[in-house]
């Protein structure tokens, strides 16, 4: 087995993989080589992608990291945040990997989420007609400062902001309505998971709160039942992007775009 130390990291809904910068630094320092690819149609410009987007499912993102980690020499950590974090799960459930962490996840079918703050960032989406094959544009400013980037300076905020572009309606209807779904893509096969898997949030403090779980131990019914992992509104700082080019998943190089 090859000596490299491989990392996969799966960003969230509207960013890209250059919002993994500043983690991307810190494992790097720990002599891993790093992969922080952009998901599907997400290097395309706002307008662009809000073109191609909209239908794009789950098992589409799922399948490009299956094929990313596959195309690895050595099994690497996966770590997801948010959307991310799903999908590190549902890629997990289906190739070797050295461990899995899934920071402040979207929630897999079976897991309630559909808080307040949580409808009033997506809510007006699922009021369109056939939201499913409609692009997921970004929330407004307002609404962005109010429950995604509480915690931000004003500046941070507004360079956030400024990078954004569309992620798919489909994957958010998927998530938010899985019982609808005959393809089930948001069902993560826990018992899939042979290594130890980490979910975690953020606390008020700032620090993060979590809990490491053997695969017999994750489920939809243990998730429901353990508070301290239930996905929460995103608080605390989000990676923001510098000048060196990300991976994206064909294995080319891609600038940052402010």
């Amino acid at each position: 087995m090859a000596d490299t130390r491989h990392v996969v990291l799966i960003h969230g809904t509207w960013l890209r993989g250059d919002s993994w910068a500043d983690t991307r630094a810190e494992f790097e320092q720990r002599g891993c080589t790093v992969h922080t690819p952009t998901l599907r149609f997400h290097e395309l410009p706002l307008d662009e992608g809000a073109k191609k987007v909209g239908s794009v499912s789950l098992r589409d993102y799922a399948d490009d990291f299956v094929a990313l980690v596959e195309s690895l020499d050595s099994p690497p950590l996966i770590l997801g945040h948010s959307l991310g974090g799903l999908i590190a799960q549902l890629v997990g459930a289906r190739v070797q990997h050295a461990g899995l962490v899934a920071a402040c996840t979207a929630p897999a079918a079976g897991i309630y989420a559909m808080y307040p703050s949580t409808a009033r960032i997506f809510g007006l989406h699922y009021l369109q007609g056939r939201p499913w094959n409609k692009p997921l544009c970004p929330a407004s400013w307002k609404v962005f400062r109010s429950y995604i980037s509480n915690t931000h300076s004003d500046a941070e905020a507004r360079e956030i902001y400024a990078g954004l572009v569309c992620d798919s309606g489909r994957v958010y209807c998927e998530m938010g309505f899985p019982w609808l779904d005959r393809a089930k893509a948001a069902t993560v096969d826990f018992a899939a998971i042979t290594t130890p898997v980490h979910r975690c949030r953020r606390r008020p403090d700032g620090e993060y709160a979590g809990a490491a779980h053997d695969r017999d131990q994750v489920s939809a019914g243990h998730l429901r039942r353990d508070p301290a992992i239930r996905p929460p509104r995103l608080r605390g700082r989000i990676p923001t992007g510098d000048d060196e080019p990300h991976r994206r998943l064909d294995g080319t190089q891609s600038g940052v775009v402010r």
